[in-house]
């Protein structure tokens, strides 16, 4: 089981600008903790919408801190703009499973249909 949990998805105007089709803004919980994570899709995409945005960040809901920010390429391809907040002294002690170590970029699935 992944300690974030995806609370809810919303799609949101891509921050980056004109060079991304749509933008979904995650919420995620653990515990009392919350974060946001933005996940932006490259102009032009065959792939955008909530679900996906859901999948790509599923990835790294065992990481201490996920991303604030992740971009899906044109090619699939998923790259982490912005990186983990950095934690408060008071944060640095929780340790939560999986290790907390961040994963290098992923190729997301083509999910083009025909």
């Amino acid at each position: 089981m992944d300690p974030w949990l995806v609370d809810r998805v919303v799609a949101v105007s891509p921050p980056s600008g004109a060079d991304f089709d749509a933008a979904y803004l995650l919420h995620l919980t653990y515990g009392g903790s919350t974060r946001d994570v933005v996940v932006e899709f490259a102009a032009p995409s065959a792939v955008a919408s909530g679900g996906y945005a859901e999948e790509v960040t599923r990835a790294f809901l065992r990481d201490e801190e996920p991303p604030n920010h992740l971009v899906v390429e044109c090619d699939g391809s998923v790259r982490v703009l912005t990186g983990p907040r950095v934690l408060e002294p008071g944060e640095a002690s929780r340790r939560l499973p999986g290790g907390g170590q961040t994963r290098a970029p992923q190729r997301a699935r083509n999910r083009r249909r025909g």
